[in-house]
C-alpha cells in the first residue's frame, strides 16, 4: 500500500522519453552532439560537410566503446594492423548514415514543437532529483559534456524528430499468422548431420614463406603498416585533488561555519503512523471506514482493528504501522492529516485520498530541530576543506589563464606563477592518449594543423570540474609508413595463417571431390589423424558447434531417404568443416506453446521493420553524391 501511495503520483512520462533517447541513439548515434568546428571537410554528403573533427571524435567514440565492450582482450583487437583503419572507416560510415537521415527527415517536414522539446527534457531521469527536474544538475551535465542548454536543445529536438521517422517505420509493419506458424515450424526443425573438422594449423608445415612473399605483402598492403601521426606536447595540469594538503580548517572555523548554516544542519520532521486502509471512493467504503473509526474511538485496540480489518494488507501484518516519512512523500490529503496529529490527539477523522480512506494513529513524532555540532563536525570540515581548495584552485585558475597568454611562447612564466611543474607526454597517437590527456577538447587542439602551426600555449582547457590544463605541442611526428623490418615477424604470421588456410582448404576440396564421386577418403583423413564425429542431432540454435557450421548445416537442401547432402564451410576461426546432412527433424507447429507463438511474431515484426530501415538507409546512399576528402 504505501509504495502505491508513493508511485501513484508517477506517470509513464519519463519512461517513455527514456525509451525515446534509446531509440534515437540507435537510429542516430551520437555524433551530433559533438559539433563540427572544423573547417577541413573529411566528406560532403549531399553538399553538406562533415569536418574532419567530427570523423576523429566519432572515431575516438568507437574506439572507446570498442574497449569498454571487450576489456582485457581489447588491447589484443587493437593489435591488429588494420584495426584503427577498420575503426575510422566505420565511423566515417555512422556519420554518413546520420547525416543522411537528418536530411532525410528534413525533406519529410517532420516537426516537434519547442513546448514538446521542452517538456521531454524536464521528463528526463537524467536530469532529476527525487523524481523533479533539476536545473543545476541539467547545467552540470551539459557543462561537463562541453554543452549549452541550447544546443542540447536543439540536439534533442531533432533527435526527437528522428524517433517519429523511426516509429512510423516500426508501427507501420504486420506479420501474418501464416508466417509465425511457418516461422516456428523452422526455428524447432532439428537435423542430424556428421561433422569433419580440419583445422588449418595442422598445415602450417605446408606455409612456405619466403622473403619475396614478405615483400609483395607489404608493397601491397602498405596501408595497413602506417604509423599515425603523433604529437608530444608539453603542459601545467591544475587537479584540486592535489591541493587538499595546502588547507587547514580549525575548530573555530567549524564552529563559525556552523553558527553561520545551522538551518543547513535541520533533523528533518518525520512522522511515524499507522493506518486502517479501505480500498475504493464509493459510499459503501467510507461508511465502512467510519464504522471502524466509531470502533477505534469506543475503545477498541487501533493495531487489531489493523490486523483484521485493514485492506493494506503488507501493513496489516504489522499493525498497521507504515516506515517513518517525510512531509511531500504521501498523497497529499494523507500526508496533512499525519502531520496534523500530535500526542493528545493521536487519531484522525476518516481521511480521503487518492486510493481509498484512512484512520491513521500517530506512532512516532520527529520534529525540525537543529542538530548538534557534534554530529555534524566531520560533514562541516569536509565542506569548509573543499570551499577553501576551490578558492585556491580557482585563484591558481585565473593566474594561469593570464600567464599563459601574456606570455604564449613558453610556460615556464606560468609554471613559476602557480608552482606546478611542467610536465611532457612523450609522442602519442589519437588511440594511445595518455590517461591524464584524455580529453576531447585537449585532442581536438594538439591535433589541429593551424595549433601546431603556431606553437603557442593553449588556452585553459577544463578536463573536468576539479583539473584544468595548459598544453603546448613540442614535437610532431607525420604518419608514416613502418619500415619493412619492423613489420616483418607480423607479415610472416600472417601469411603463415593465409597460407595454411589455403592448403587446408584445397585439402578439403579434395576430399569433397572423393566424396562426391563416391571414391573412399579413409587414407587421406588417416594422413592427417582426421575423423567424422558421430551423427549429431542438432537445433538451429545450438552452441555445441561453431555459428558458421550451424548455419550452413540449416541451409542444405533435405536428402532423399539414405542419402546425404553434403558441403563444406569456413568457420569463425579460420578453419574449415565438411558437413553431411543425413536427416530433417521437423517440429509440428500446433505444438508451440502460444507464448513462444508470441515471441516469433514480436520477433519477425523486428525482423520486418529493420529490414525497412535498412532498405531506407540503402536507398539513401545510393541516390547520395558523397565526396571524400582528396578525391
Amino acid at each position: 500500500m504505501l509504495e502505491r501511495m508513493r508511485e501513484g503520483s508517477q506517470g509513464v512520462v519519463a519512461k517513455s522519453i527514456l525509451i525515446v533517447i534509446i531509440l534515437s541513439f540507435a537510429l542516430a548515434g551520437v555524433s551530433s552532439y559533438l559539433g563540427t568546428s572544423s573547417v577541413d571537410a573529411a566528406v560532403t554528403v549531399n553538399g553538406e560537410d562533415i569536418s574532419q573533427q567530427s570523423v576523429e571524435q566519432a572515431y575516438q567514440n568507437e574506439r572507446a566503446r570498442l574497449q569498454q565492450q571487450y576489456g582485457e582482450q581489447f588491447e589484443l583487437l587493437a593489435s591488429n594492423p588494420n584495426f584503427a583503419q577498420q575503426v575510422r572507416a566505420q565511423a566515417t560510415q555512422t556519420l554518413i548514415t546520420e547525416r543522411l537521415v537528418a536530411q532525410a527527415v528534413a525533406d519529410m517536414g517532420l516537426r516537434v514543437g519547442d513546448e514538446q522539446v521542452k517538456e521531454a527534457i524536464r521528463n528526463m531521469p537524467d536530469f532529476q532529483v527525487d523524481g523533479k527536474f533539476d536545473n543545476n544538475l541539467y547545467l552540470s551535465l551539459l557543462r561537463n559534456n562541453n554543452l549549452s542548454p541550447a544546443q542540447f536543445s536543439a540536439n534533442f529536438k531533432t533527435d526527437l524528430v528522428r524517433v517519429q521517422l523511426l516509429q512510423t517505420l516500426v508501427g507501420s509493419e504486420f506479420v501474418l499468422p501464416s508466417e509465425v506458424a511457418q516461422t516456428s515450424k523452422l526455428q524447432g526443425q532439428q537435423r542430424v548431420a556428421r561433422i569433419l573438422n580440419v583445422d588449418s594449423a595442422d598445415f602450417v608445415a605446408d606455409a612456405n614463406v619466403t622473403d619475396q612473399d614478405i615483400e609483395a605483402y607489404y608493397a601491397d598492403n602498405s596501408q595497413a603498416f602506417q604509423s599515425p601521426e603523433q604529437v608530444n606536447v608539453e603542459y601545467i595540469l591544475l587537479d584540486a585533488d592535489t591541493l587538499t594538503s595546502e588547507v587547514n580548517v580549525t575548530e573555530q572555523d567549524i564552529q563559525d561555519y556552523y553558527d553561520l548554516h545551522k538551518s543547513d544542519y535541520q533533523q528533518v520532521e518525520r512522522r511515524k503512523v499507522a493506518h486502517i486502509f479501505i480500498e475504493g471512493d464509493s459510499d459503501e467504503a467510507k461508511a465502512k471506514a467510519e464504522a471502524i473509526l466509531a470502533e477505534v474511538k469506543s475503545g477498541a485496540d487501533f493495531a487489531e482493528l489493523a490486523k483484521t480489518k485493514s485492506e493494506d494488507v503488507y501493513s496489516a501484518k504489522n499493525d498497521g504501522e507504515l516506515d517513518w516519512f517525510e512531509r511531500g512523500v504521501m498523497d497529499p490529503a494523507f500526508d496533512s492529516s499525519a502531520f496534523a496529529l500530535t500526542e493528545a490527539s493521536p487519531i484522525s477523522d476518516v481521511v480521503k485520498s487518492e486510493f481509498g480512506y484512512h484512520i491513521i494513529k500517530l506512532i512516532d513524532a520527529q520534529e525540525n530541530t537543529p542538530r548538534p555540532l557534534s554530529e555534524v563536525q566531520s560533514q562541516i570540515e569536509v565542506a569548509l576543506k573543499n570551499e577553501k581548495v576551490r578558492s585556491i584552485f580557482d585563484d591558481l585558475y585565473q593566474r594561469l589563464s593570464e600567464v599563459a597568454f601574456e606570455s604564449p611562447d613558453s610556460l615556464e612564466e606560468a609554471s613559476a606563477e602557480v608552482g606546478v611543474e611542467i610536465q611532457e607526454s612523450g609522442l602519442f597517437s589519437s588511440a594511445n592518449v595518455p590517461s591524464e590527456l584524455d580529453s576531447r577538447d585537449l585532442l581536438s587542439q594538439v591535433f589541429d594543423e593551424n595549433f601546431r602551426a603556431e606553437g603557442l600555449n593553449s588556452e585553459v582547457i577544463d578536463i573536468s570540474d576539479s583539473k584544468a590544463i595548459v598544453v603546448r605541442v613540442k614535437d610532431y611526428q607525420e604518419a608514416a609508413t613502418k619500415p619493412l623490418a619492423e613489420v616483418t615477424d607480423q607479415i610472416t604470421v600472417q601469411l603463415e595463417e593465409q597460407k595454411s588456410a589455403e592448403a587446408a582448404k584445397q585439402f578439403v576440396e579434395s576430399l569433397m571431390t572423393k566424396l562426391n564421386a563416391g571414391e573412399s577418403i579413409d587414407s587421406d583423413l588417416q594422413a592427417k589423424d582426421l575423423a567424422f564425429t558421430a551423427p549429431l542431432t542438432l537445433a538451429r540454435y545450438s552452441r555445441d558447434y561453431d555459428t558458421q557450421i550451424i548455419q550452413r548445416l540449416f541451409q542444405l537442401a533435405k536428402p532423399e531417404t539414405d542419402q546425404v547432402t553434403r558441403d563444406y564451410v569456413g568457420t569463425a576461426q579460420g578453419d574449415f568443416a565438411v558437413i553431411e546432412l543425413s536427416d530433417v527433424i521437423e517440429q509440428d507447429a500446433d505444438q508451440v506453446e502460444e507464448e513462444m507463438q508470441t515471441q516469433l511474431t514480436t520477433m519477425l515484426q523486428r525482423s520486418t521493420s529493420d529490414a525497412t530501415y535498412q532498405a531506407l538507409i540503402t536507398s539513401l546512399l545510393n541516390n547520395a553524391d558523397i565526396t571524400y576528402a582528396g578525391q
